[in-house]
């Protein structure tokens, strides 16, 4: 970890950029473009912005191939959003975790198999037969049910619930009271009354998959809910019964995703979004915010709106309905000169 303040030649060095201007200026503070003031460091993650460097008061700022000139210093890098996060990797302090070992408190059931660096804090809770991989944190009163797997360098936060059975792959990291594996919502309705329906499936996440705080990834009915390599879930999403969830797929907040989709490798759905049942998303399908999805979208599509439709013909739609009330209008003054029209006809 570094600590500002640091000169511009320093964290050219942690971001692996090349700086055009006073490399020794210091900076004392992060900022936006607009903040920023003098001793702050920016960003200009696109040419938008890039475009509004010129205007800015900062000390110093990162860039990519824009700007080619600016009143401030710069540091030229590749990927400017990913120079970023080596930044504030190297500023943020370290994580607040429990250390190698079982905490005094934690209720670890003997049958259970956990690699020598575990880390498992106080409260938590390891259950019957439960498979836990080296280097793997479970924080304050985390539970982990009969059975479960966990693999290698992952990391459940305070509160997380995974339900006997499931499946967890390396390098997962799941938000404080988050819970995998709990049943699906699934009841029959006879004689007045719901009756619920026994889920037996599992839950499996594999590799590299994060979910933020609060969501929940349901078991399935029967096979298994699964969540592929790569995916990025966000706080207080719902994941349904039997949901298939392709690799490298990003789910914002308040989204919801009924059971039984399909939703194909890198889909982007944005924050409030619902997703129907029984339906498939293909590969590389946007969806906007604050839609609902209630039919199969192919390949390479991005929509929004409620119902969903292609996005080009949805902003017409929303650009049209801003004109209804002056085409009401149009239309009533039309039909009063064609009613006066025939009145003085049927004379």
């Amino acid at each position: 970890m570094v600590k500002l303040p640091l000169t511009v030649e320093q964290i050219a060095k942690i971001v692996g950029g090349q700086v055009k201007g006073d490399g020794t200026a210091r900076i004392e503070a992060l900022a936006t473009i607009e903040a920023a003031g003098p001793g702050e460091l920016t960003f200009a993650v696109d040419e938008k912005r890039a475009r509004r460097v010129s205007k800015s008061k900062a000390g110093a700022v990162i860039v990519g191939a824009l700007p080619q000139a600016a009143p401030m210093p710069l540091i030229r890098v590749e990927n400017v959003q990913a120079a970023v996060a080596a930044l504030l990797g190297a500023l943020a302090e370290p994580e607040d975790l429990p250390p190698p070992g079982t905490d005094e408190t934690a209720a670890v059931d003997n049958s259970a198999q956990i690699a020598p660096d575990v880390a498992i804090g106080p409260g938590a809770v390891v259950g019957r037969g439960a498979r836990i991989g080296t280097g793997t944190v479970l924080c304050a009163k985390v539970v982990i049910g009969t059975g479960v797997e966990l693999g290698e360098n992952s990391l459940l936060h305070e509160g997380v619930v995974v339900k006997g059975g499931c499946k967890i792959g390396n390098r997962v990291r799941i938000g404080p009271n988050s819970v995998i594996g709990t049943d699906g919502f699934g009841y029959y309705f006879q004689d007045g009354v719901h009756h619920k329906i026994p889920h037996i499936g599992t839950v499996i996440i594999e590799d590299d998959v994060e979910i933020g705080a609060c969501s929940c990834v349901d078991r399935a009915k029967f096979g298994a809910t699964r969540i592929g390599p790569g995916c990025k879930i966000d706080n207080l999403v719902q994941i349904a019964h039997n949901v298939q969830l392709g690799k490298g797929s990003v789910l914002a907040a308040l989204t919801g995703v009924a059971g039984s989709t399909k939703l194909g490798q890198y889909v982007v759905l944005g924050g409030h979004v619902g997703i129907r049942d029984n339906i498939t998303l293909g590969n590389g399908v946007n969806v906007g915010a604050c839609t609902c999805v209630a039919g199969n979208v192919a390949d390479g599509q991005t929509v929004f709106g409620i119902p969903a439709g292609p996005a080009r013909a949805q902003l017409r739609i929303n650009q049209a309905m801003y004109k209804l009330p002056d085409l009401l209008k149009r239309v009533k003054s039309l039909e009063a000169k064609v009613g006066d029209l025939e009145s003085t006809e049927d004379h």
